[in-house]
């Protein structure tokens, strides 16, 4: 009795081993194909064959009860020339099995051609495990609680310690006349810097006059083209501090000149004494780092008299 069901077992596996993993998924006649009928193949009674066009895997292999007379692989396709009359086919696949006897709706007919598609079974996909995590307690920054970890660090700290320099082209504007300069300076928390700024204008003059016109000579007053001439000149130093962040504050004093002509009518340049100023000069604004960007704008004045707006802008490093 152990021996009967050991080998209906036997059986049974055995059947769900050769079992076939593909299926026909359609048959039918291609009318309009006349492949078969303009060049035939003839079995060994001389007979004209039926084409069947197998549309699936190469490794297919086709047999029939009357044979296969010739087989044909093509692009995308197996051509198939089977003998009049065939009406079973059994398919085999080196991996999918076995597809014994399948039967076609009708007996096939000579100078035919039909087409059999065959669906390949679903690619199984093997899942990978997703990778281990590992789990550590945080323990944070040695001597230092979280909120003081989460604080944002100054440039300072993230240079490691070493001096930054920056140098900018900075740009003033008086009553229409516009001055360049250049402004350099070091700094960490706190620091230096040098600006030198001119209009490269330098005015040589014949005599001075007083905001009324008159001569400081006491000769007669002259008339005077309606054109002014001004000369800027200044040079000032000073220290630059980090107030917060990358945004920093800087003031420098030093040494200025506005010198302002009139021409007369016949040419004679003179120096306008009211509104030329020259002498201690003081300069104060702000800076911000933008990356390797730095802005400043601020303002200078000599002798309190005169009063410029300064906007700079130039790298840091």
């Amino acid at each position: 009795m152990g021996k009967i069901i050991l080998i209906i077992l036997l059986c049974f596996l055995g059947r769900s081993i050769d079992a076939q993993e593909f299926k026909v998924h359609s048959f039918r006649c291609l009318p309009n194909d006349i492949t078969a009928w303009i060049d035939p193949v003839r079995d060994l009674n001389d007979e004209a064959c039926a084409l069947i066009k197998v549309v699936g895997d190469p490794d297919f292999v086709f047999s029939t009860p009357l044979g296969i007379v010739s087989r044909k692989n093509e692009v995308g396709e197996i051509w198939l020339y089977v003998p009049h009359g065939t009406v079973k086919l059994t398919i085999k696949h080196p991996r999918w099995g076995v597809l014994r006897d399948y039967r076609f709706p009708a007996a096939l007919e000579s100078r035919l051609t039909y087409e059999l598609v065959i669906a390949s079974p679903p690619e199984k996909v093997q899942e990978k495990p997703y990778p281990e995590v590992l789990k550590r307690p945080f323990r944070g920054l040695k001597n230092a609680s979280l909120d003081c970890s989460l604080r944002p660090v100054s440039g300072g700290k993230l240079r490691g310690g070493k001096p930054a320099y920056f140098l900018l082209a900075t740009l003033g504007l008086h009553e229409g006349e516009v001055a360049n300069g250049l402004r350099f300076g070091i700094m960490k928390r706190h620091g230096g810097w040098l600006h030198v700024q001119s209009n490269f204008r330098f005015l040589s003059i014949l005599g001075k006059c007083n905001k009324a016109g008159e001569l400081s000579s006491g000769e007669p007053t002259p008339y005077y083209k309606s054109s002014v001439s001004r000369a800027l000149n200044t040079v000032t130093a000073g220290g630059i501090h980090r107030v917060i962040g990358l945004l920093h504050v800087y003031e420098g004093i030093g040494y200025g000149e506005q010198r302002v002509v009139w021409e007369t009518l016949e040419g004679v340049k003179l120096q306008n004494t009211d509104y030329s100023v020259k002498g201690f000069a003081g300069e104060v604004g702000v800076l911000m780092e933008l990356r390797r960007v730095a802005v400043s704008f601020g303002v200078l004045t000599i002798q309190g008299k005169y009063w410029e707006p300064l906007l700079g802008v130039g790298i840091n490093f």
